[in-house]
């Protein structure tokens, strides 16, 4: 069953407290005190992007975010959005599919009155035509709010992004996963959120909305991270949130534990 279909069936979306005051809702994160939702990593246009590259699959992945995005504003009440970054796929000029895409979201949104926000991420060029369009501000490279700091996560932060100080780092870019095996070898992917500490601040990487972005391994053997950030970081002991849509949101424990579980 498809992402959007099991969207459709859903009567509302799994949630788990992360932490107090933030909670995982499906694929993406509310945070109280803000009445804000956070999603990371839609890369629309992606289809069309594979297409160019030989690679034919059907137009999918839209259905779903747009339907993710519009229900979980609806259930948690947000007016609110912040992306954290590749909202596009293509790192070039905008491909027609994304342009397309990207144009519906933004429209229905402004239509919802919702405030949106975009932090921009290392697939997010030529992206400013369109959010002009609707008034989006584009954030570059980070958004502070209060105690929160959000960004994309594929380069360092600047030092003018520690001022004030920070509570809470919010992320995106790895996709984090979990990977699971069984005895005969076979093995699944599974989205999760990561959280844990940086310095000390509260940090949570959020997972990919995209459902063609299956992730990092987060505790296979000698995994690679692609944010600098989390290469600073004891990933280890960060706790893994597996979100599996028709079912819920769980508590896997630290990736040190699944990493020992993974090689058994």
């Amino acid at each position: 069953m498809s992402e959007a279909s099991v969207l459709q069936e859903l009567k509302s979306l799994p949630i788990a407290e992360l932490t107090p005051g933030l909670r995982a809702v499906g694929l993406g994160l509310f945070i109280e005190n803000l009445e804000t939702l956070v999603v990371a990593d839609l890369h629309l246009g992606y289809e069309q992007a594979l297409e160019e590259a030989g690679i034919f699959i059907p137009a999918v992945q839209y259905k779903f975010i747009k339907g993710f995005i519009l229900k979980a504003l609806e259930e948690t009440g947000c007016r609110k959005l912040v992306i954290l970054g590749d909202v596009k796929h293509e790192f070039g000029s905008a491909l027609k599919q994304e342009w397309g895409e990207t144009i519906d979201l933004l429209s229905t949104l402004k239509e919802r009155e919702v405030d949106v926000h975009v932090v921009r991420g290392n697939h997010d060029n030529f992206l400013i035509p369109m959010l002009k369009r609707f008034e989006v501000p584009l954030h570059d490279p980070y958004l502070k709010e209060g105690n929160y700091l959000f960004f994309h996560g594929h380069k360092e932060l600047p030092l003018d992004a520690w001022s004030g100080g920070a509570r809470y780092i919010v992320m995106g870019h790895e996709h984090p996963a979990v990977l699971l095996r069984d005895e005969l070898g076979v093995s699944v992917k599974l989205k999760s959120f990561l959280v844990g500490s940086y310095g000390e601040a509260t940090l949570v990487v959020v997972p990919a909305l995209s459902p063609l972005m299956p992730g990092t391994e987060v505790n296979a053997p000698r995994a690679k991270f692609l944010s600098p950030l989390l290469r600073e970081v004891d990933v280890g002991s960060m706790r893994a949130y597996v979100v599996e849509l028709g079912s819920g949101v769980y508590d896997f424990g630290t990736v040190d534990l699944l990493a020992r579980a993974a090689r058994v």
